[in-house]
């Protein structure tokens, strides 16, 4: 048994241990300095314990693939002409027509010229060399004339289903792809990384949540071509990779397999639900909204209808599944909400419905929920609101605004967490935790502005969203608490985040990290 002493370990508001004790990587005994007799104790110094993070809705393979993509973000970026120079400069800038060079994270609403690049824009990198490059939101991408035409796409290529092709006034590609049945018309031209490549970018991933306190991620956009999500992890596991990771499953990869069956399974790596779609994005205007966005007719995209999620729903029941749905737009929450609210639960350990970003959360729809059959539980990111404030400030009405990711309200009536959604975000290392800490307890914007401070949270509140709270939506068990019997999963830190200006919490990070016992950073 290893005992640790002199510490101040945290439980709950206002409320810390001074030791504990850790055996077969569990907690076995919070106490007192005075009752520890092992002279061979570590002393912590006076430092603060805080449970690991656990990062209940985050893309994990698409952080470790930005290893190799251009950052196309601020504060690197903040123009169009910026992004073309990061772009030129890149080492994958060949003008080889087999070479993809691929970037990430631009906006519109940050770029000086204050519009949409275009494939005209990337054509003056190259015209032989296929460009692509990610929004900050993941729900649309820009690409040159190069990558439109290996596509096979014109100006008589209809839009998806679920999808919208940019077009310049005579009907030809601009080069924006909206949502993911469009962009995949292009991304699905580009040659796949092998099984090798994806291991070694998810292992320094692993690292990196070492580094910043991080044991349990949900990765929440799985497929199964080029290789099963699950085998990735499972293969990374083997080889170090400390994380827990719980898989949603893409609902259209299912569907194109004959929706044969998935078992959701325990451990470290397991698959918690499936995954679906029911709008877009605030800041791309295209989640489902009740009444048109300011100045213009248009409500957003409605992505599915009652009898396909109905049809989901029958799915995960019969495979002991949880249902994740990406919903931002109110029209959008409201339709789901209503559809699921009195069908009977089969889970009883879990939310049975994730309701993904669930940006707008109305009182009315939050007592729907908190009274409701079904059991919900929310996942939304205030580091969109951090990072992204002017573009819902254009987007939102004025009302709309102030009740844009309201997590102290949401948590009055339903399971709410906190998450990073990481790489779909407009900010540089989104992955780490302590910036969406430092939002939910600041609520002041990355440009200054008041995200509405009436719903700041406490600190110990936050802890417990990005760990409790993390573990309870996504089904892990005895994790996300420092009390005898769950896993030793910690936090060190040499500064007392409870006694801290506020906007100082974007800049902690650990002096050492523990995960089931184990010293990992």
């Amino acid at each position: 048994m290893q005992y640790f002493k002199n510490a101040k370990i945290f439980q709950a508001e206002g409320e810390f241990f001074e030791a504990m004790a850790i055996e077969n990587g569990k907690i076995a005994w919070l106490g007192k300095n005075e009752d520890i007799k092992d002279k061979n104790a570590f002393d912590l110094e006076n430092n603060l314990v805080i449970p690991t993070f656990i990062d209940s809705h985050t893309h994990p393979s698409m952080v470790a693939k930005n290893i190799d993509r251009v950052p196309c973000l601020p504060p690197l970026v903040n123009s169009i002409a910026e992004m073309l120079e990061a772009l030129k400069k890149s080492p994958q800038n060949t003008g080889n027509e087999d070479d993809w060079l691929e970037g990430y994270g631009w906006d519109e609403n940050v770029f000086s010229e204050n519009r949409l690049p275009t494939c005209k824009d990337l054509d003056k990198i190259s015209t032989t060399q296929p460009i692509i490059v990610y929004h900050s939101s993941y729900h649309l991408i820009v690409c040159n004339s190069k990558a439109i035409e290996i596509a096979g796409v014109n100006r008589n290529t209809k839009d998806t289903q679920k999808g919208k092709i940019g077009r310049f006034d005579n009907g030809e590609p601009n080069g924006i792809f909206y949502e993911m049945e469009a962009i995949n018309l292009i991304a699905n031209k580009q040659k796949p990384d092998s099984f090798e490549d994806i291991i070694n970018q998810v292992l320094k991933l692993g690292k990196k949540y070492d580094s910043l306190g991080i044991s349990g991620v949900a990765d929440m956009l799985c497929l199964f071509h080029p290789y099963d999500r699950i085998d990735i992890y499972q293969e990374a596991k083997k080889r170090g990779f400390n994380q827990k990771v719980v898989l949603y499953y893409e609902w259209g990869a299912i569907k194109k397999l004959g929706k044969k069956p998935l078992k959701r399974e325990v451990g470290d790596i397991f698959i918690g639900g499936i995954k679906l779609f029911m709008d877009g994005s605030i800041a791309g205007r295209t989640a489902f909204m009740k009444k048109p966005y300011p100045n213009c007719d248009d409500v957003g995209m409605k992505m599915m209808d009652k009898d396909e999620l109905l049809d989901a729903i029958s799915y995960a029941r019969e495979n002991h599944l949880q249902v994740s749905i990406h919903v931002m737009g109110d029209a959008s929450i409201e339709f789901i909400v209503n559809i699921c609210k009195d069908i009977e639960p089969w889970l009883k350990d879990t939310p049975n419905i994730r309701l993904e970003h669930a940006s707008i959360m109305s009182i009315s729809i939050l007592k729907t929920m908190k009274e409701a059959k079904m059991s919900f539980g929310i996942a939304p990111q205030p580091i969109f609101l951090f990072s992204e404030y002017m573009a819902y400030k254009n987007n939102l009405s004025n009302d709309l605004l102030t009740m844009a990711y309201g997590m102290k309200t949401d948590d009055e009536y339903i399971l709410t967490t906190l998450s990073s959604d990481a790489p779909a975000t407009l900010w540089v290392d989104p992955e780490n935790l302590y910036t969406t800490l430092s939002a939910s307890v600041n609520r002041i914007s990355s440009t200054g502005e008041d995200m509405n401070k009436k719903e700041a949270i406490s600190v110990s509140k936050a802890i417990d969203m990005l760990s409790i709270n993390g573990a309870k939506i996504m089904g892990l068990k005895d994790t996300g608490k420092l009390e005898v019997g769950y896993e030793a999963s910690f936090q060190i830190l040499d500064r007392d985040i409870f006694n801290i200006p506020t906007q100082d919490l974007a800049n902690i990070l650990p002096k050492e990290v523990y995960i089931k016992g184990e010293k990992v950073f």
